[in-house]
């Protein structure tokens, strides 16, 4: 299938593409031929069981790895033909990570966890905690600036990271299990707080995610299984879906 040119409300485009790795001389294939658009402003989860390649798909959504085969648009620049230059500037400036271990820098406070990325784009050290800040209030952590993230909750290091996510105001947002190591009303509340992120401010969230909780407050959901995208529309309203997730993803 060949998806129509990028317009103004798309922000990714991903035309047949495929990724391929070769261990120990035997090819592994974590997805193959996987076309998808995702809107500006949307809420997208990835389902799927383990080792179906999600977060593989997720990194080259991202431009963290370029596929094996076929095309990928983000922001209308074909990543494929960026330099590793241009492409590191993009997920430098226009993409937020989040990721389920936080991967905070334990030597530094929340404050600076949060500058970091403008810090190494340049920004000068005053404009970049002063943005920090703002980041920082917007999760509601602007009374922990100089905590370091062992003195903090599991679900307040998650929103740090979400903060340094933010903080580029990127306009694309990847999570990686972001709820994986919460419970349930931590998981929650940051679920919410992605929500709101894609809702509120037209900025374009894909989570990649084991539970269907989280699953159900996206607009659209993907089920990858054997590489394959199986299932691609609104989640959590098709009953036989549910059960058939529950058993394939053991959720």
């Amino acid at each position: 299938m060949t998806l129509s040119m990028n317009s103004p409300d798309k922000i990714i485009r991903a035309d047949c593409i495929s990724k391929v790795f070769v261990h120990e001389g035997v090819e592994i294939r974590p997805f193959h031929n996987v076309s998808l658009e995702i809107r500006r402003g949307e809420m997208l989860a990835i389902m799927g069981p383990s080792g179906s390649g999600k977060s593989t798909l997720l990194h080259v959504l991202g431009g963290i790895e370029p596929p094996s085969s076929g095309d990928i648009w983000i922001e209308g620049h074909n990543v494929a033909k960026l330099s590793d230059r241009d492409r590191t500037l993009l997920r430098r400036r226009r993409i937020g990570f989040i990721f389920q271990s936080f991967n905070l820098v334990p030597t530094l406070t929340v404050s600076e966890n949060v500058a970091l990325p403008l810090i190494l784009d340049g920004v000068a050290s005053r404009d970049a905690a002063s943005r920090a800040l703002a980041s920082l209030q917007r999760v509601g952590l602007s009374d922990r600036l100089s905590h370091l993230p062992t003195q903090l909750s599991g679900g307040e290091q998650q929103r740090v990271a979400i903060a340094r996510a933010l903080v580029i105001k990127p306009a694309l947002v990847l999570a990686d299990e972001p709820t994986g190591n919460l419970d349930s009303a931590r998981g929650r509340d940051i679920t919410l707080m992605l929500r709101d992120v894609a809702h509120e401010n037209h900025q374009t969230v894909v989570v990649v995610t084991h539970d269907l909780r989280v699953a159900s407050h996206a607009d659209r959901l993907i089920v990858l299984l054997d590489g394959r995208v199986t299932y691609n529309g609104k989640p959590g309203t098709d009953a036989e879906l549910v059960a058939a997730l529950k058993q394939e993803i053991d959720v």
